[in-house]
């Protein structure tokens, strides 16, 4: 008898990001879904932080997002008291504010460059005016990260990035983890240069 094949789109968000986070077989497909789901609210965060971070385009938000998506999947708590949603989007924001962070420590960024929230619906245009190319090669490239990152990294680099990618800093991945803050950096060098291959 056939395994009836599962509706993701029908599948709450909680119940997928368990799907994501697990060795399921279908966790990439279920991780499609999400992005999905949540394309249209990273691209209007993403549109808020773009014109104060010189070199960045939509696109590289769009991709650090659903890297900050990813992040969420693999570390919600459904017993934490929050939603899905919440958690995903607080995610997200930390990724950006992340490279911003960065950014700032090589240059100063002035604050009048910041698009308020409530005019981000007129950036939107940029992302709805993304062709079904570009659409795609950013779903494979998330695929290829994903991949990538289950195929690597060690249950401890998978955990340290977690973290780090949810805005967590040396020391609290270190407190979380119950590991030394040099334990948390060698982890990260390792994971930036199995990344980078």
């Amino acid at each position: 008898m056939s395994e009836k094949p599962i509706a993701f789109e029908e599948c709450c968000d909680e119940i997928l990001a368990g799907f994501v986070r697990s060795d399921f077989c279908k966790a990439d497909d279920a991780f499609e879904t999400m992005c999905a789901r949540y394309m249209g609210l990273i691209a209007t965060i993403s549109s808020k932080y773009r014109y104060c971070s010189e070199g960045y385009e939509l696109s590289d938000f769009m991709q650090e997002g659903l890297i900050g998506l990813l992040s969420a999947c693999k570390s919600f708590d459904s017993n934490g008291g929050t939603s899905f949603k919440n958690f995903a989007m607080l995610c997200v924001e930390n990724r950006f504010r992340s490279i911003l962070r960065h950014l700032n420590s090589k240059a100063k960024i002035p604050t009048n460059n910041i698009i308020p929230i409530d005019e981000t619906e007129s950036y939107l245009e940029d992302f709805n005016a993304m062709n079904m190319q570009e659409t795609l090669e950013s779903k494979e490239y998330i695929k290829s990260v994903y991949q990538k990152i289950e195929k690597t990294l060690s249950p401890l680099e998978k955990s340290v990035l977690s973290l780090y990618l949810s805005g967590y800093s040396y020391k609290q991945c270190a407190t979380a983890l119950d590991v030394t803050e040099k334990a948390v950096d060698n982890a990260l060098c390792r994971i930036r240069k199995k990344l980078s291959k």
